[in-house]
Parts: structure tokens; sequence; C-alpha cells
């Protein structure tokens, strides 16, 4: 009995030191988020940009691009949330400022027309005409096409 509860001690003592390890690890997967709704709700959706989540592209022709990963949870009793071509603004610490480019996808991974239903999420990939390491991003914004902005709060700050 004395030998089972050792051991026990010691897997817990082992999960407990190992825990902060593991969590600081985490700190470093940061992205941009925001809530964003109307008064009614109808609209009423969540939307990540995952910038740790990248990769840069090259083309046949030499020429690339960087992906990013998105993602919008669209909340229950809100409307279908259609996402229309919005884009995402980003403005490194040098002040360059660009956002993405609209994709030729008409469907799938990379398309820049889709929905998501109540309750539902949607991952989605942004692709900008630019490479760029992800510390030199300043600010982040979605723009929408009735011309309002919203800015986007990075996750650990």
């Amino acid at each position: 009995m004395k030998k089972k509860l050792f051991f026990l001690t010691l897997i817990f003592l082992a999960f407990i030191v190992s825990a902060p390890i593991s969590g600081k690890s985490q700190s470093s997967d940061y992205y941009y988020y925001e809530s964003i709704s109307n008064p009614g709700k109808t609209i009423n959706f969540l939307i990540g940009v995952y910038v740790t989540k990248n990769e840069y592209i090259t083309r046949d022709d030499g020429t690339g691009y960087t992906k990013i990963r998105m993602a919008v949870i669209n909340q229950e009793g809100a409307s279908t949330f259609k996402w229309s071509d919005y884009k995402i603004y980003i403005k490194l610490k040098n002040n360059d400022m660009f956002y993405n480019y609209t994709t030729q996808a008409k469907d799938g991974d990379l398309s820049c027309n889709w929905s998501v239903e109540p309750g539902q999420n949607h991952i989605q990939y942004i692709c900008f005409d630019k490479a760029f390491d992800i510390s030199q991003i300043d600010m982040i914004w979605l723009g929408m096409s009735d011309n309002k902005f919203f800015d986007l709060v990075r996750s650990d700050k």
C-alpha cells in the first residue's frame, strides 16, 4: 500500500512539475481576435487570426505568398454569417500596411466567399502577397464591406 501511495505521489508531482513547462510552450502560440455583434444579436461572431499558423508558399514562377489560418465562430441565435471577401489588414512595426488578396478559389480553404451557420465554426485560410515575420506585426484589423473596421486584440497581451 505504501509503495502504491509513493508511486501515485511521484506521478502527481511529475505532472505538477511538467505543467508549467507545457503552459509556457503554448503561450507562444498567440492569435488576434475580436467578438463582433449588433444590438439585436443577428450578427454575433468571434473571429480569430492565427498568425503563428502561417506558411510561405512559393509559386512555380518564383514569386510567393503567405497563407494564414483564420477561424470564425458564429454564435447560437445569430443569423447565418456570410463572409463576402472581407479583408484582414496587417500593419507592421515599420508602418507597412497590407491586406489579404482575393483568390480565384470558388470553394475550399482559400475561397473568399463562404457562410457559417449559427452555432457553427469555420476555418479558412487568407493569403497575403508578401513575406513577413510575425514578430514584425504591430496591429491587425478586420475590414468589412460597409467600411467598418474592427481592431483585433492579441491574445497574450
